[in-house]
């Protein structure tokens, strides 16, 4: 890929090359044919950088076997290919802090785009040995992440020395429209010659985005991605308990909604003990999507642990996507705090659980909250408790029914929420088609939360009112381009009608052969197209005036026929 005329392989390399920082650059690549130019390219460019060519799945061996010359003790920084504008400054201070802290792994939360990972090479071969883990492999570091309380890590916070996560996204290059946003910046500040600091960079992007930070707008950022009124609809899958207790179920949900387009998976959290009587856990629980005898079996085993948790963040979180859960108790929430979560989405059920709202207050996280099963009442309630001034709290339209009926739907209550607590709105959908969600786009809903499955046949209560996948896809498709219909509501010809209008509309023209010399009345006019003459309420500008040149009949007339 070309940025701004120089391949983006070849800004990575020369990004790393001006840090100052290294003894030697290699290029990790892939047996494939198709990467074969890679090494090619390298050859005349930089031939000084190393290839290394192995396995295009197990990346961690790929690694390992790159750097097998090296000592136990070395450094690795890992760099990606798909960000040309590594910080020289933020790099250094990084490998600054990993040596003060004789850290064996060093990474910035969320692994920034402007700096590297910096890991020791003996702890990539222990994790080499130790992970069988296919996600694990493939993505390199997660391994450590999961299981730092065995390593010296140093987890540098997403806001670190200055750093703005929620603009990361744009200056990685996955997409046309990041790829023509970075190209510009680099032009306007002219990044072949200078080397723009940081406060440069997201001030242009700032004002190139609009990032949300305006007190004007009703917006926010969720977890890098601004949302709000005038912004692409955010756009949830939720996931629930659809993964049946299954971590691989619901990794290929994760998948299923990455390549449908959504924004975030929902997870759910209970802490069954804070759930339930002892009397609701024994009450029997027989019927067709049972995963128990008891409701309280049934629900044990619908549950995910923390591990599990933390594995399913980690995984959605490498496929770029956001990863969050409604937490429906207390202890929920402390499990969700350790894996830190970005932002928590409340139950309709728990708007009236004042202390789950207080402890999720105190968190200081942005809060969703849905309205299926709530009253006026418990809505003002609840949004009291969370903090009545607080911008970062969504409230969601919905219903409870499930499926739920298009005419119960209500959408225009989502206006009546803005109007009553100036908080973003959005639509949480259970009805079974996608009409209902496109609709609540339409009518402003800026986030919009969808239930989604594998195949609606499948065992489970929530299954059959789901999304499977082409429904989920079309569904964000029609969003997206319904969004696109609204326009700024300025009236005006649009330049793709401009050769339309003139070729169709009408203009003055001479009704019959007009004499050098004659004075043009009424009489001697008539309307024709094309439409590039004066029009009829223009005719003053000529009635009354002498023709200056003999004009035949049927001429477009113009102001300069006459004086």
């Amino acid at each position: 890929m070309s940025v701004n005329g120089i391949p983006l392989l070849y800004r990575v390399i020369q990004s790393v090359k001006n840090t100052g920082l290294f003894d030697e650059i290699i290029v990790a690549t892939t047996r494939f044919v198709a990467d074969d130019p890679i090494e090619s390219a390298l050859k005349d460019y930089a031939p000084d950088v190393k290839v290394y060519r192995g396995d295009s799945q197990n990346v961690l061996n790929r690694f390992v076997e790159a750097t097998k010359s090296l000592d136990e003790e070395d450094l690795i920084a890992r760099f990606t290919a798909d960000n040309p504008i590594y910080n020289k400054e933020i790099t250094r201070k990084v490998f600054e802090t990993h040596k003060k802290n004789q850290a064996d792994y060093t990474y910035i939360d969320g692994l920034s785009p402007l700096a590297p990972e910096f890991i020791k090479v003996g702890l990539l071969r222990e994790a080499n040995r130790l992970t069988q883990d296919d996600f694990d492999r493939e993505h390199v570091t997660p391994f450590f992440r999961k299981n730092a309380e065995n390593y010296r890590i140093i987890k540098l916070e997403k806001d670190w020395n200055g750093l703005r996560p929620h603009l990361n996204k744009y200056l990685t290059i996955d997409t046309r429209e990041q790829l023509e946003t970075v190209e510009k910046m680099m032009q306007e500040l002219d990044f072949d010659r200078n080397s723009p600091d940081i406060e440069e960079i997201y001030k242009f992007l700032e004002k190139e985005i609009k990032a949300v930070e305006s007190p004007e707008q009703l917006s926010i950022v969720l977890d890098g991605t601004p949302v709000g009124e005038g912004l692409p609809a955010y756009i949830i899958a939720e996931i629930g308990q659809n993964h049946n207790g299954s971590v691989e179920l619901a990794k290929q949900l994760i998948d299923m909604a990455v390549e449908a387009g959504a924004n975030a998976v929902k997870f759910q959290k209970r802490d069954i003990p804070s759930e339930l009587t002892r009397e609701a856990f024994n009450k029997p629980y027989d019927n067709p999507n049972s995963f128990g005898k008891t409701y309280g079996e049934h629900r044990l085993a619908l549950e995910l642990d923390e591990e599990q948790h933390k594995e399913l963040k980690e995984y959605a979180n490498a496929r770029g996507i956001t990863y969050f859960v409604t937490p429906t108790d207390i202890p929920s929430v402390e499990m969700m705090e350790r894996l830190d979560v970005p932002f928590y989405k409340v139950a309709s059920r728990d708007l009236t659980n004042l202390p789950l709202l207080e402890r999720l207050a105190q968190t200081g996280k942005p809060v969703i909250i849905s309205t299926g099963m709530a009253s006026m009442e418990d809505i003002d309630d609840a949004v009291n408790v969370l903090g009545k001034d607080r911008k970062d709290i969504i409230i969601l339209q919905c219903i409870s029914q499930y499926p739920a009926d298009l005419e119960r739907v209500n959408l225009r209550v989502m206006d009546t929420l803005k109007k009553r607590h100036k908080k973003i709105v959005g639509f949480s959908d259970h009805t079974t088609g996608i009409i209902a969600a496109v609709t609540a786009s339409i009518l402003g809903a800026s986030v919009i939360e969808k239930h989604i499955t594998l195949n609606k046949a499948m065992k489970g209560s929530d299954q059959a009112g789901s999304a499977e996948k082409e429904e989920l896809t079309k569904m964000i498709q029609y969003i997206r381009d319904a969004r696109k219909t609204l326009g700024d509501g300025i009236k005006s010809v649009d330049p793709v009608t401009q050769a339309a209008k003139e070729k169709l509309a009408r203009s003055l023209v001479s009704k019959v052969p007009i004499k050098k010399g004659t004075i043009l009345n009424e009489e001697m006019l008539t309307l024709k197209s094309p439409g590039t003459g004066l029009k009829w309420k223009e005719k003053k500008l000529i009635l009354g005036k002498k023709a200056i040149r003999d004009i035949d009949e049927d001429v477009t007339l113009h102001v300069t026929f006459f004086e």
